[in-house]
């Protein structure tokens, strides 16, 4: 029985915030010695504009962890039940058709979680297996889909939707002093939401993708690599010299994991702009040609967990990506998970979703 990955829907968030807008924000609102090196360092990203579900005033606005984290769940949520709806409407099924129900949401705190809310805002059947990530951050699309292709193998049969959403730019003022990582991963993140049906089936068809091995890592003695906080203020992404170097210390596992097998393509996630090129050289491929859908993809902003179904919806657009592939990611942790994909020769997936809209 083959467990196939159907084509990602993924919403970008309503208010497109380019990098000389948010530029003039940061320089009218803070004053620092080092703010002209650190937007230097904003720009360097390769992010030209990102989704915010607010404009960075109203974003700026909020006070404290209680209003952040309201209204960043609120958006997020409102977002994931789009995705999720279409990605079900997509795939021709219906709430009932759900068998195990994964979800990943990382940038606000709420109990019950995303998975709990979606059962009831999706209709999905009250015994649906369920499995919410809440701590995965940008590794979590990657992660969700490992979790639901394996769950699919270990009941040989049935269906999975996968969920991911993040609002990211809750970050932008999260702290009253400025501060270099301040400014880095708000120029770089961005909010949106992401949704795939997994579907174990007697035989994949044309144009089918379809999973044929899973793998995940927490890279041994990476705590400070990179990790997130919560405080008085909101919620803040940290990190040292080491995230630079950790997505470099991943690749002898991940190629370990590959043993060998043949890759002709890959989805990676745009954490970066370096970590696309150094995951492709890593994999044998080259970056021009092989890193063009995860350059597009973070030129619009990094969408954190939401980020690899992003690259692997345009991958799957592009008539050339044929054979086995590689869909990788990286989190906080540090940590990684990634997904041997082969697609189907003889079909392709048709065009993406409309990108523009709010998803609301």
């Amino acid at each position: 029985m083959d467990v196939v990955i159907g084509r990602p829907v993924v919403l970008r968030a309503p208010y497109r915030v380019s990098t000389d807008e948010l530029e003039q924000d940061i320089k009218m609102r803070f004053g620092h010695p080092k703010l002209k090196v650190w937007l230097r360092q904003m720009r360097s990203t390769g992010v030209a504009e990102r989704p915010w579900s607010a404009p960075p005033a109203v974003t700026f606005g909020r006070k404290g962890i209680g209003g952040r984290s309201r209204a960043a769940y609120a958006a997020a949520r409102d977002r994931a039940v789009t995705a999720a709806g279409q990605a079900l409407a997509r795939s021709g099924l219906g709430p009932g058709d759900i068998d195990v129900l994964v979800t990943t949401h990382t940038t606000s705190w709420t109990v019950p979680g995303l998975d709990v809310d979606l059962v009831g805002r999706l209709g999905l059947r009250p015994d649906v297996e369920r499995i919410g990530l809440a701590t995965a951050a940008c590794v979590g699309g990657a992660h969700g889909l490992v979790h639901a292709v394996r769950s699919l193998r270990g009941r040989g049969g049935g269906r999975a939707l996968m969920v991911a959403s993040e609002d990211l730019s809750t970050l932008y003022r999260s702290r009253p002093e400025l501060r270099m990582q301040d400014v880095l991963y708000s120029g770089l993140f961005g909010d949106g939401a992401g949704a795939v049906v997994v579907s174990a089936v007697d035989r994949a068809g044309a144009g089918d993708l379809v999973a044929e091995g899973v793998w995940e890592l927490v890279l041994p003695r990476s705590a400070k690599a990179y990790w997130s906080e919560i405080h008085e203020e909101g919620v803040s992404f940290e990190s040292t010299k080491e995230a630079t170097t950790a997505p470099g210390r991943v690749l002898p596992y991940l190629t370990g994991w590959l043993d060998g097998r043949p890759v002709d393509w890959a989805a990676v996630h745009p954490g970066g702009p370096q970590i696309i090129p150094g995951t492709l050289a890593g994999l044998g491929l080259d970056e021009e040609t092989a890193g063009r859908h995860a350059r597009d993809s973070l030129a619009g902003g990094n969408l954190g967990g939401v980020a690899i179904l992003d690259v692997l919806e345009r991958a799957l657009g592009d008539a050339s990506v044929t054979g086995p592939g590689v869909a990788v990611a990286f989190g906080p942790g540090f940590t990684a998970a990634a997904l041997y994909l082969t697609r189907v020769p003889g079909g392709r997936f048709e065009p993406a979703h409309p990108r523009e809209g709010s998803g609301f």
